[in-house]
């Protein structure tokens, strides 16, 4: 079988070949679920605001946090493709399908893209997100340029984990859901290795976009998955890539203020600069934005993610839950104080799982019987 390789220019020539319409999906695969989806979100777009949580620790204890507080759930939940590059078993995508089936909660993907650092040694070597840059203990030396030229050993290992996260998308496409991906996320920084490098005379910026576009182009035209809704998370003008290769525009948002719920306004007119038009979401959030703050900002933000673990609950010096007499998780008074969580919940313009107009109105076993 020919090797497939993406022809950028050629690709590019058909991405200019129509005009960008933020009302249709850039998908020529689009199935009904995905389209259902869009036709939801640009609904309720500038009205309401989408709930949404990350998770990565199986126990998934956020979601007690949220049941104990508010008795409902966030209708987006967040997961990772970065434990397919590990070589480690875990059920991220396994549990994300559960819930989606189960509930009809909403699925959005990134992907923390583990690389090695010796291509000569890969098996030996650390694999790691982080770039050499940076003063993690683990990170990687990865080489973005020569990750998106043909012939390479960086390219054919770029393409086998496309076609890898491909195969995980396709598994969602196969059970029917949606999914909201978020590949190649805050590239406007260099601590991931398909970042942007300072004072490089631009090279960073044209690899990570052809980068891009090798993902697109993969997934879109040669695995031809129908449940994609492609969210792009560049925070950079540098960085922007063809409006046709993405649906919606991403900002992630971790402020170093006490108790920030403002409405991150100027962030926010930032990034829809850069949308043209498309919807702009909170892909990423420490402390979650107050509906009130954005109501009154003129703020759309269309959902809000926060972080796993410590960003929902209470951790000790060892990074271990901290738990009540019940040996429940302690709700994160830094990030969720007093009666915050369940104001929001109950706001009129937040989307919570049980507000959703498809929630199946069933929930895990667990939360079942604790009702």
């Amino acid at each position: 079988m020919k090797e497939y390789i993406t022809d950028i220019n050629a690709l590019i020539k058909d991405l200019d070949s129509r005009p960008a319409d933020p009302g249709t999906l850039v998908s020529k695969n689009a199935g009904e679920p995905a389209k259902k989806l869009f036709a939801y979100l640009k609904s309720i777009y500038g009205k309401k605001h989408i709930s949404g949580q990350q998770y990565l620790q199986r126990p998934e204890l956020e979601d007690s946090v949220y049941f104990s507080e508010t008795g409902d759930f966030p209708a987006l939940r967040g997961y990772d493709l970065m434990d397919m590059d590990k070589k480690k078993g875990d059920d991220q995508i396994n549990r994300a399908i559960k819930w989606a089936k189960t509930t009809g909660c909403i699925i959005t993907l990134c992907w923390h893209w583990y690389a090695p650092d010796d291509m000569n040694d890969t098996e030996g070597c650390v694999w790691s997100f982080y770039y050499k840059t940076t003063t993690y203990d683990h990170k990687t030396s990865f080489d973005l340029l020569r990750a998106v030229c043909p012939g390479t050993k960086e390219y054919d290992f770029a393409v086998s984990r496309i076609d890898k996260a491909a195969a995980e998308l396709k598994r969602f496409d196969e059970a029917g859901i949606p999914v909201l991906f978020r590949p190649l996320h805050e590239a406007n920084g260099d601590w991931f290795w398909w970042g942007k490098r300072k004072n490089d005379g631009g090279e960073s910026a044209e690899a990570y976009r052809k980068l891009w576009y090798m993902i697109f182009d993969r997934i879109e035209n040669l695995h031809r998955l129908t449940n994609i809704i492609w969210v792009w998370n560049g925070q950079d003008k540098d960085m922007l890539v063809h409006p046709n290769t993405f649906d919606i525009v991403g900002d992630d948002i971790y402020s170093q203020l006490d108790d920030d719920h403002s409405s991150q306004k100027e962030r926010f007119e930032y990034i829809r600069s850069l949308a043209g038009g498309k919807m702009v979401t909170l892909s990423e959030c420490g402390y979650i934005p107050a509906p009130s703050e954005m109501q009154k900002d003129g703020v759309k933000w269309l959902w809000w993610l926060p972080w796993w673990g410590s960003f929902a609950y209470e951790m000790d010096g060892k990074w271990q839950p901290v738990r009540d007499r019940n040996g429940s998780p302690v709700k994160s008074e830094k990030y969720m104080k007093g009666s915050f969580l369940k104001d929001t919940f109950a706001d009129e313009n937040t989307v919570t799982l049980k507000k959703l107009p498809w929630f199946t109105g069933r929930l895990p076993e667990k939360f079942t019987k604790a009702e």
